[in-house]
């Protein structure tokens, strides 16, 4: 180890370096490289992912007791919140931008070796180092920043759509059920304390909870099958999509993070993280519908504004309007015939269970066939399909690539 013994002034300039260098860094590489807008767009994502998971996994770092920070100025539990922006920015676009050709294990193996293995413990009082503070280290760069540089370079070649759709939803996730009610909590008070919350109270919001945030996973999943896109309007679907979840309610991302608000300030007893579903609101009102008229109703002029005058924003329909006929095939006599026979736009026929869209692009096989066909009931088995199809789609992806590989020799 390198035995550093810097005074503290230096190490407070060490703290602020750590927070405008990388920010220097990304600016001077867009300008010098002359970053297209993808490229652009995939930094941008790959910092808010790292500010989530670099604050969800220094979380857990501080409660193994792998390190603790020094000071009190500046600190979102427990943690330096300008260490927090300057380490999403460099480990996620700064690395991106400035090795675009080599791959981010490669970039980071040396880091972790090199930098953390020699100074990492010596950085008093900026940080202090306990007990298996490398083996946290790892687990930082491994969940947080090694994500975060491949969703960048993939958001610029714009190839792994379903790897990046996977990624956004963990940002998404860790703003909504991390970071965000911790600053909510931080500026009005409040506090996590998990494990002093009654066991009922686990109970009653883990089952709704895991109810709302498959309304807006299962929306993700659906824009990137259907839709060949991502929930970011920044990288949008290149189809409208009207299947799925979206045949019962318009805004289902929305409509999560409202309802995940109101359970989640309900189970803290924090009025004001319940508060926040208002945001949700105010962005459909603001955002959401300026989006959908300068945007989808430009891209989309001939399936926007019905789709938009059969569904609702917030309230989902019980039945899901299917303006488009889908296919399903099944074996003669299968019990599910019985389940689908009612069901709106689906056209049943013989045959091994498979399930084909009306835009005919593709199809699905076995249980993801049954699954896409459960969103044509009602609302109650369109939550049933998607939570199927979360599972069966990337286990029928991941069965098929490895049917496609080569044997070994």
């Amino acid at each position: 180890m390198i035995a550093l013994t810097l005074p503290e002034p230096l190490m407070l300039a060490l703290r602020w370096a750590l927070f405008l260098g990388p920010i220097a860094l990304v600016l001077a590489l867009v300008r010098l490289r002359g970053l297209n807008r993808r490229a652009q767009i995939g930094g941008l994502f790959a910092f808010l992912y790292g500010a989530g998971m670099i604050f969800v996994t220094h979380q857990v770092a501080l409660h193994m007791g792998w390190w603790r920070y020094g000071w009190d100025a500046l600190m979102l539990r427990g943690m330096p919140v300008d260490i927090l922006l300057g380490g999403a920015v460099l480990f996620g676009p700064g690395l991106a931008f400035a090795f675009p050709n080599t791959r981010p294990l490669l970039i980071c193996l040396p880091i972790v070796i090199g930098l953390h293995g020699t100074i990492f413990s010596s950085l008093e009082p900026l940080v202090f180092a306990g007990p298996g503070w490398f083996l946290g280290v790892v687990f930082v760069f491994a969940l947080a920043h090694i994500p975060a540089i491949y969703l960048a370079k993939w958001t610029e070649a714009d190839t792994h759509l379903g790897a990046r759709c996977a990624l956004l939803a963990v940002m998404t996730g860790t703003m909504m059920f991390a970071l965000l009610p911790s600053l909510i909590m931080t500026a009005m008070g409040g506090d996590w304390a998990l494990f002093e919350r009654p066991l009922w109270s686990y109970a009653l919001a883990l089952p709704l909870l895991a109810v709302t945030c498959l309304i807006g996973v299962s929306a993700n999943q659906m824009l990137c099958l259907e839709g060949d896109g991502t929930p970011i309007p920044l990288d949008p679907t290149k189809r409208l999509v009207r299947s799925g979840i979206y045949a019962y309610v318009s805004n289902p991302m929305q409509l999560s993070a409202a309802l995940s608000w109101l359970i989640l300030g309900a189970f803290l007893q924090n009025l004001w993280i319940m508060a926040a579903a208002a945001m949700a609101w105010v962005f459909v009102q603001g955002m959401v519908r300026w989006h959908h008229r300068h945007d989808l109703l430009k891209r989309f002029p001939d399936g926007w504004p019905e789709y938009k005058a059969n569904v609702p924003e917030w309230r989902p329909r019980w039945r899901p309007w299917m303006p488009e006929t889908a296919t399903l095939a099944l074996p003669h006599g299968h019990w599910a015939t019985r389940v689908f026979a009612a069901a709106s736009g689906l056209t049943l026929t013989h045959g091994p269970a498979t399930y084909t869209p009306a835009h005919n692009r593709h199809s699905y096989a076995g249980w993801t066939a049954l699954a896409m066909a459960l969103t044509h009931v009602n609302f109650a088995t369109a939550l049933i399909g998607q939570a199927l199809l979360l599972i069966a789609v990337p286990l029928q992806r991941l069965c098929a690539r490895r049917a496609s590989a080569p044997a070994p020799a």
